[in-house]
């Protein structure tokens, strides 16, 4: 159980070390997070990537990816000799090597720009979908109903990361966060920032708005 916080605290959550007491470094304040549509009252409480791991398995992945062209040459570098095929075959290998780092970059950039934020007021799910397209959904705190956490196989389980969904009502669909880590934490901090936003937001009435008018 994550003990009670302040609000105006921020969690930087990317799966490096437990969420605790220590994670909460003074240089991570709330001045440090904005983000398009922030409100000015607005504190982000947490913010989350997918799990390092899920991105070192895309790392082992591109560096055989990167190994391929040179271990193939190794049996049929006398074979290219004899056809004269050498200067094809390092041609081909470059733009394989073009496609490679392009893919690599777009696997960064996916990784980087999906992002799942969680507010006092509302949670917010980014996610890219290729280079020039993103969606942006948001739900407010009030409207939430049920938060479940699934976390499946030996190495999440030892690693802690997996998937949080946050139900709202029966019509609108789930928010999902994908293999987040310390998913029963997150949710224990949802549930707080849902309970705190209840008490201070009596029939979901914004109640900064309000003032301002």
């Amino acid at each position: 159980m994550v003990g009670r916080r302040s609000l105006g605290d921020v969690l930087l959550l990317t799966g490096s070390q437990p969420v605790s007491n220590g994670m909460k470094l003074s240089i991570l304040t709330t001045s440090q997070y904005t983000f398009e549509g922030k409100k000015p009252y607005e504190n982000v409480i947490v913010l989350l990537y997918r799990h390092w791991f899920v991105l070192l398995l895309k790392f082992i992945a591109y560096l055989f990816f990167a190994a391929l062209p040179f271990v193939l040459y190794v049996p049929i570098s006398l074979w290219l000799v004899r056809l004269g095929l050498q200067d094809l075959f390092w041609f081909l290998t470059a733009v394989y090597f073009l496609l490679w780092w392009y893919s690599l970059f777009y696997a960064l950039t996916m990784y980087l720009l999906d992002i799942w934020i969680v507010t006092d007021h509302r949670v917010i799910d980014s996610e890219q979908h290729g280079f020039f397209s993103r969606t942006v959904s948001e739900l407010s705190l009030s409207k939430i109903q049920d938060i479940s956490v699934a976390v499946r196989g030996a190495i999440p389980t030892f690693l802690d990361f997996g998937t949080l969904e946050v139900q709202t009502a029966a019509a609108a669909r789930k928010f999902v966060f994908k293999q987040i880590p310390h998913p029963n934490q997150v949710k224990d901090e949802i549930m707080l920032a849902h309970s705190e936003f209840l008490r201070t937001h009596k029939g979901d009435i914004e109640v900064h708005e309000r003032a301002e008018l």
